[in-house]
């Protein structure tokens, strides 16, 4: 009963809003965000980009590694494009969306000494470093929007998400010992995209929108040896990618 009458109250400022903008016969019809659109858009984006260390085969064994964990947090600047079609139903807008972007995101860290499974600093010091680049990522996502004033759309997004990541990292034993174990990949990734948004109408033709994305790619797994062999000593590197991205956008409406 209490969600009906939240619906009955929304189509009546629905019937409300849109009701007092009719025009008389010989002005310009009310702003309809239905049809299709392109634009392009620029923005900043800072991501969780943790990259676990594992001694293998175990912490145990390769007792001059203890598991870690840095984040070398991406940040950087985004610009693209982006184009959709909208459909407008009273105050309710539903629509798709596409939009690509080039990425500076990137972020390195390294620390030092090693810790050792035994918690004390390796002897001679050596180094963990990671780092992670975007280089570019795309979205497919549904929309879903209220019109509170005809000209005014509030929207919430989410779905599909894909990107180019390169990772790498190393653990470095010297100059106590000669041992280093670099690994590097660069991989196209799939996940999801989840945000929302605030657009406005300041013409017939052209909007003007900020959006923010939160932008997940999963993570990257990687095996690797040292500079010389060192049977059965190895190190895992797991490198997990997500971002958030805030834009400003630029539409225009055919």
């Amino acid at each position: 009963m209490k969600l009906l009458k939240v619906i009955c109250l929304v189509t009546f400022a629905c019937v409300l809003t849109f009701g007092q903008t009719v025009p008389a016969a010989d002005s310009e019809p009310p702003f309809n965000w239905t049809g299709p659109y392109v634009g392009i858009h620029v923005g900043y984006g800072w991501g969780d980009t943790d990259t676990s260390f594992s001694p293998l085969p175990s912490a145990a064994r390769f007792s001059n590694l203890a598991p870690a964990t840095l984040s070398p947090n991406t940040n950087g600047v985004a610009a693209g494009i982006q184009g959709g079609y909208n459909y407008q139903m009273g105050c309710f807008v539903v629509g798709i969306e596409a939009d690509f972007s080039g990425s500076g995101m990137s972020g390195t860290q390294t620390v030092s000494p090693i810790i050792q499974s035994n918690g004390t600093a390796l002897p001679g010091g050596g180094s963990l470093t990671a780092h992670q680049e975007i280089n570019w990522f795309g979205t497919l996502r549904p929309r879903l929007g209220y019109a509170v004033t005809p000209g005014l759309l509030i929207y919430g997004t989410g779905g599909l998400a894909y990107g180019d990541v390169s990772y790498s990292a190393n653990t470095d034993f010297r100059p106590g010992f000669t041992a280093y174990y670099p690994a590097s990949a660069g991989e196209t990734k799939v996940g999801w995209s989840l945000g929302a948004g605030v657009e406005y109408a300041f013409s017939r033709n052209w909007t003007v929108k900020t959006e923010y994305l939160r932008v997940d790619l999963g993570n990257e797994s990687v095996t690797a040896n040292p500079n010389i062999a060192l049977p059965p000593f190895q190190v895992g590197y797991k490198f997990e990618t997500s971002a958030n991205i805030l834009n400003i956008g630029l539409n225009y409406r055919f």
